[in-house]
């Protein structure tokens, strides 16, 4: 490559640059213009005074950095003192850049912006620990403007030889960690501007050698030959973004779809931009964003797919943020408005349809359900057709296994078809899902509840004039679910339930009504403060964090009752088995679950033994929960609302200690009576179970008592190490690993906890986890419906002695960070 082609490339990347970065201020209203500029402003001085510094220690500088006009003017007009020069023979960074759709048509309001901070290799981990520190006081600074700017560091050898310096590490967790490494890097190549610093060395005949002929130049490695292993990881990892943004990750998704389907022949959206330049082309044609869409759209007219060219017209057309149905003076020079206009002139859009998109900060729970469910559904298409091209290749040697595991749980909260799994909604551009109505159906022909936004008495009418209504989303139900706990737990989680909000049921009374009201109101401070989920939590079995027991919602026998209920308090009286009649005063109960995964479930019981059923169902989950785990009881009574409250409470706590108690040698009976029977609840290591006690002599006494474990020889349990048993959770399956005397035990417990012993010669743990994982992932009986519940991997290790269960392959410093 001579000198003076090197030159020429130069020159179109900085004629693209200087471009990008003029229409990235064109969109961007004053204040963030100015707080734009100031971004390599305050990367590069280090200085007590100028924003986000506390240590003068922290490395500073980027390389050739001068100041610009446009960045003394931005440091005035935000009162940023501007400090002397630096005294530095070696600047701490090579460069920065923004990437992503900054300057591009995905640019909107709404839109963060991506910076990369290329830093010199030979900072040590200390520095950049420093770095990393100020970098985060300069976000925060950023964010009291409402100005949302994430920093990444990046090494210059991040995307070549990593792994031989000690101070390269992932970018990052907005950048996906392990699983996708050169689709990383090939978007960066398209989208990204030089903020400050060498100019970045992307054209496609660009290699290593250009750096050493010219000082000036960037070269972060090659993508022209993508390896094809890295396609499933790069889409897991967008269908996990795509849990907070999915009208932008089906973009992605669908771009890969698009590359995997040209494979090994693939055109990169880099290569169509750089020869562009090469024509002088630097027109908005020659965008990253748009030559994105174009690409999927040819894509999906050539598979015959309506649908999904529909939907991703709609995704382009809202990720834009231009609003055409509503242009005003100060974005009419938005330089992308006439290039929009004519795409929806071809898409033959109505006036109609574009003022639906464009008011979408004002859309309601059941607009944003059916575009939610729209996404989903292309996502997991895109997915599974990933999927099938993936399983050809092996998992990239970069996705590592337990990374895998952690993205495939948060998606199994989303994707799951459990009809217990409380969804959430993503409210993508809304500002509010709250409604000042609701109103609940039964279905007797589905056996399920159905929620309509709509108050009683405009139900009514929906019923008489059913055939000429015309907005479907007014008309159906927003949600529907098997019980009505589920239903008023799902709006309230989803802020569609508020304090105000006015309930009320078909063919339901007033008392009815107010039950519902009541029921929300009470969830409310529940479900809307919860912990954070961090990558131990994602990489343990689960445990409860908060558990709601809810009493009578269906059904109350209180209302028939009759007596003083301040006599109760005196006398200490079962509400369980009431007055001489023995009545039991409970006839329903619901749990609501919060877990350690961030998943909220919803399971009613009826009957008689109501309680005791709900009590075995989470009491295994209370045993592996901590002291913290927030119990609550909520009584829909008309009557004994406190007593039952009281009574309920002292039960499960009580219930709570005794599971705590329990071992793998002993096994504790608790008496309870229910109504006019007496029954027995057995606790163990493996739960709770409960029978009836049909002895003449019934026994009064309410304390537990110890027995004897019964003979286990047949159970697998009893042959295996009895810490195995504190980390079993039914609906994942685990594997639990030990390497000791040239052999690997491995306890595999299946989804319903049955235990196997498997024993292998000659292999190690890495190599038996690879393959368990792969198997999975591939296996064609998987492909038809994706399934992300992947197995748990724990290794068991002796600690100070102690054989203890640690997750595999996370260490101590990653299990605490949020995922």
């Amino acid at each position: 490559m001579t000198d003076k082609t090197v030159n020429y490339q130069q020159d179109l990347a900085k004629k693209l640059n200087s471009i990008r970065l003029a229409r990235a201020l064109d969109v961007l209203p004053d204040l963030q213009q100015q707080l734009f500029h100031v971004i390599p402003f305050l990367i590069h001085y280090n200085q007590i005074d100028v924003p986000g510094i506390i240590d003068p220690s922290t490395p500073c500088g980027i390389y050739g950095f001068t100041l610009s006009n446009a960045v003394i003017s931005a440091c005035n007009a935000l009162s940023v003192p501007i400090p002397e020069a630096i005294q530095s023979n070696t600047a701490a960074f090579e460069g920065v850049y923004a990437m992503g759709s900054t300057a591009s048509f995905g640019q909107n309001s709404q839109s963060d912006i991506d910076i990369w901070q290329v830093y010199n290799s030979n900072l040590t981990q200390a520095q950049l620990k420093l770095i990393e520190y100020k970098n985060k006081l300069i976000s925060d600074w950023f964010a009291g403007f409402e100005f949302e700017v994430n920093i990444y560091l990046v090494h210059p050898m991040q995307f070549r030889e990593c792994s031989t310096f000690d101070n390269c590490q992932p970018v990052g967790l907005e950048n996906s960690g392990s699983s996708q490494h050169w689709l990383l890097l090939e978007e960066f190549y398209r989208t990204h501007i030089r903020l400050a610093g060498k100019v970045v060395a992307w054209w496609p005949s660009a290699d290593s050698q250009v750096t050493e002929t010219n000082a000036n130049l960037l070269y972060l490695g090659d993508v022209n030959s993508l390896p094809a292993t890295e396609y499933f990881g790069a889409s897991l990892w967008q269908l996990y973004k795509g849990l907070n943004k999915p009208h932008k990750a089906l973009l992605k998704v669908l771009l890969l779809e698009v590359y995997a389907s040209e494979y090994p022949n693939t055109t990169l959206i880099t290569q169509q931009i750089w020869q562009h330049c090469e024509q002088q082309n630097f027109s908005v044609d020659n965008d990253a964003y748009l030559l994105l869409f174009k690409r999927i759209e040819t894509y999906l007219i050539a598979q015959g797919d309506d649908n999904r060219l529909e939907i991703i017209r709609r995704c382009f057309y809202l990720k834009s943020g231009v609003k055409l149905s509503c242009l005003s003076s100060q974005n009419s020079t938005d330089w992308r408005i006439e290039k929009i206009k004519c795409l929806v002139k071809q898409w033959e859009w109505s006036h109609e349809l574009i003022t639906i998109l464009d008011n979408n900060a004002n859309w309601h729970a059941g607009q944003l359900k059916w575009f939610n469910q729209q996404l989903c559904e292309l996502l997991l298409v895109s997915y599974k057709n990933l999927l099938k091209f993936a399983s050809k290749q092996t998992l990239s040697d970069r996705m590592r296994v337990e990374e895998l595991g952690l993205l495939a749980r948060k998606l199994h909260t989303y994707f799951s078809e459990d009809d217990h799994l409380l969804q959430p909604l993503n409210r993508l551009w809304s500002v509010s899902t709250a409604e000042k109505s609701l109103t609940i159906r039964h279905c007797i022909k589905t056996s399920r509840f159905y929620l309509y936004r709509q108050a009683y008495d405009k139900m009514e009418r929906f019923d008489a004039d059913s055939r000429h209504q015309q907005n479907a989303f007014d008309n159906h139900a927003i949600h529907d679910a098997e019980n009505i706990c589920s239903l008023v737990a799902w709006a309230v989680m989803n802020g569609i339930a508020t304090a105000e909000t006015d309930w009320s049921q078909i063919e339901g009374s007033k008392k009815r009504a107010d039950k519902l009201g009541y029921l929300a109101r009470k969830l409310i401070p529940i479900m809307h403060h919860v912990p954070t989920v961090s990558k131990r939590d994602l990489c343990e079995p689960w445990c409860y964090q908060k558990i709601v027991l809810i009493a009578n919602m269906d059904g109350d026998p209180t209302a028939q009752w009759h007596g003083e209920e301040l006599m109760l308090d005196y006398v200490n009286t079962n509400i369980l088995s009431l007055g001489k009649a023995k009545l039991s005063m409970l006839s329903s109960v619901a749990i609501l679950s919060l877990n350690s995964w961030g998943e909220w479930q919803s399971h009613r019981f009826n009957g008689s033994t109501a309680l005791l059923e709900a009590i075995s169902f989470i009491i295994l989950g209370l045993k592996r929960s901590n002291a913290q785990v927030d119990l609550s009881i909520i009584s829909c009574s008309a009557k004994l609302k406190q007593q039952i409250f009281n009574q309920l409470k002292t039960l499960l706590l009580r219930c709570y200690g005794l599971m705590k108690k329990v071992n793998q040698t002993n096994t504790l009976m608790h008496p309870i009576r229910i109504g006019n029977q007496q029954y027995n609840m057995y606790f163990n290591s493996l739960g709770m179970m409960y029978r009836k006690n049909d002895s003449t002599t019934l026994n009064k006494s309410h304390e537990a008592y110890m027995l004897p474990q019964p003979n286990l020889a047949e159970d697998p349990y009893s042959s295996a190490p009895s810490v195995i048993q504190q980390f079993i959770a039914k609906g994942a399956k685990q594997y639990f690993l030990q390497e000791q005397n040239q052999k690997l035990d491995v306890f595999v417990a299946d989804e319903h906890n049955q235990l196997e012993h498997l024993q292998y010669l000659d292999t190690n743990i890495n190599e038996v986890v690879a393959k368990e994982s792969h198997l999975y992932v591939f296996d064609a009986k998987k492909q038809s419906t994706p399934i992300f519940n992947m197995p748990q991997f724990f290794q068991l290790v002796h600690i100070d002695g102690v054989l203890t269960v640690i997750p595999f392959g996370l260490s101590v410093d990653e299990m605490g960070s949020e995922f």
